[in-house]
């Protein structure tokens, strides 16, 4: 395929995944299985007829969207909102996804000809609830769920990626070298789990110190360090035996919660990236998956799809959740929320590049059962919130603000930086005396942000961020008042 037929095609991926936006709100249908389809379509049995197998590419790049992905989704999760409920969100990752491995593990031995530690690989594949497709419909679907429900749901699918693929990588270890001594495996879990979240706290960190120092002026340069750190973390993460998600999800929550120069802006530039790549992953995977094997594993994937969606996954968020206070409403709904998406199909990629016997059966069966969830699931969310009353009643008064409305005033703001000595520096702000049409908004003092009140003194090498109808007139007011602190230092 040439590179102009290859710049086409992208072009038009990327105005149907926005135009998608309207179909999904319209017709309630979640993107992901617009965008498979799409992958579907256009792979070796479609329309399209583009041909793609290389399991090992296809596992490369989804780990760095995955990556890219995690980071944007932790990066714009605010403490606050998940500080109420992170005993129950994080139960539910780590503890509700061993626990749904093994409830699925078990019926899938006697359904399947996998064998047991095949079985709890495929359980442990479909564990993970998919971030992606979860705030998709909490955030674009119109749903105002009980703020406790919603964040124990988001809490839960940002976090629960990394216990999945400790498990996986532990699985397919086992498979492939034998036994391994539970001694040795409770080792593996704990490294991972352990040098993961240690070296996404340490370079979150050594992060936020190198970019208080060496105070960047340019928000692309912010941008790029970023990205570079990001790619950092997970390379130093696997290497040193942790989990490179773990890590990249604590980097993420840890800068997004910092008080960076530009952090909304990176916010909005993340967001960015990794829709691009949630797109572009999800139609590599729907080229990856060849839609005539379904013929023959349909029988087999409506019950797994089946067990998982009423059985393993309700017992598992009742057992964990059994002390957490939530009314069985409640607990109904989180587990009718835990929809699949791109992270399990990601993972099923892993037994097919290690070469694990049935490695094909797994992934067919979990694009199978992601494609159902998201159907079924996805699709009926509204509906449950509904059913169950978990509805938010209640007006919000105060909400995080929107700055991507106020875009228009950046051609009036104006920054000003005080010279020691200039004529600002060691007055207040009341006796400045700013004509009517300048409003000053902001001071930066050494990276601190300073609301100005009328008693605040400035102080020299402060920036001082203003609002004027017109630039000039702060230049005005500023010439003015040199000429008259000159008059006054003559007479």
């Amino acid at each position: 395929m040439t590179i102009e037929k290859v710049c086409i095609i992208l072009a038009i991926l990327i105005f149907f995944s926005i135009y998608s936006l309207k179909l999904s709100k319209k017709f309630n249908i979640p993107t992901l299985i617009i965008y498979l389809a799409v992958g579907m379509i256009a792979g070796s049995e479609g329309l399209g007829g583009i041909e793609f197998d290389n399991a090992k590419l296809a596992q490369f790049m989804g780990n760095l969207a995955l990556c890219i992905i995690l980071f944007s989704g932790a990066y714009n999760t605010d403490i606050k909102e998940i500080s109420p409920v992170k005993k129950e969100g994080l139960a539910l990752a780590f503890v509700g996804v061993l626990l749904n491995t093994i409830l699925v593990a078990v019926p899938i031995y006697f359904f399947t000809p996998f064998d047991y530690t095949e079985a709890l690989l495929f359980g442990a594949i479909v564990s993970s609830t998919d971030a992606s497709a979860v705030v998709a419909i909490l955030s674009f679907g119109g749903l105002d769920i009980k703020e406790k429900v919603g964040g124990i749901l988001k809490l839960e699918s940002g976090t629960n990626d990394p216990m999945a693929n400790v498990i996986i990588i532990l699985l397919i270890t086992i498979i492939k070298s034998g036994q391994i001594s539970i001694t040795q495996g409770l080792l593996f879990l704990f490294l991972q789990i352990g040098v993961g979240a240690l070296v996404g706290v340490i370079v979150a960190k050594l992060a936020i110190i190198f970019l208080e120092r060496f105070e960047i002026k340019m928000q692309e340069l912010h941008q790029i360090i970023i990205l570079g750190f990001i790619l950092f973390t997970y390379g130093v993460t696997n290497i040193s035996g942790g989990n490179g998600f773990m890590a990249i999800y604590l980097l993420g929550l840890i800068l997004g919660n910092s008080q960076l120069t530009y952090r909304r802006n990176m916010s909005r530039f993340f967001g960015s990236i990794s829709w691009m790549v949630e797109v572009g992953l999800f139609v590599m995977l729907g080229l990856l998956v060849f839609p005539s094997k379904f013929l023959e594993i349909w029988k087999i994937g409506v019950a797994v799809s089946l067990i998982l969606i009423f059985l393993a996954r309700p017992l598992s968020v009742f057992i964990t959740l059994f002390k957490s206070g939530l009314g069985n409403r409640e607990k109904l709904f989180i587990s009718w929320g835990g929809l699949k998406g791109a992270v399990p199909i990601v993972f099923a990629t892993f037994p097919l590049v290690e070469g694990v016997a049935n490695a094909e059966l797994i992934f067919n069966l979990v694009f199978f059962v992601v494609l159902l969830s998201v159907i079924f699931q996805g699709m009926t969310l509204p509906f449950a919130s509904r059913y169950l009353d978990l509805n938010e009643t209640k007006d919000k008064i105060l909400e995080r603000g929107d700055l991507e409305n106020l875009e228009y005033f950046e051609e009036n703001l104006i920054k000003v930086k005080t010279r020691r000595d200039g004529i600002i520096p060691g007055k207040k702000i009341m006796d400045l005396h700013f004509p009517k049409d300048i409003l000053l908004i902001l001071i930066n003092r050494k990276g601190k942000k300073i609301l100005p009140r009328g008693d605040t003194l400035i102080e020299a090498e402060d920036e001082l961020y203003i609002l004027a109808d017109d630039p000039r007139i702060v230049e005005e007011y500023i010439m003015d008042s040199i000429k008259k602190i000159s008059r006054e230092n003559r007479d």
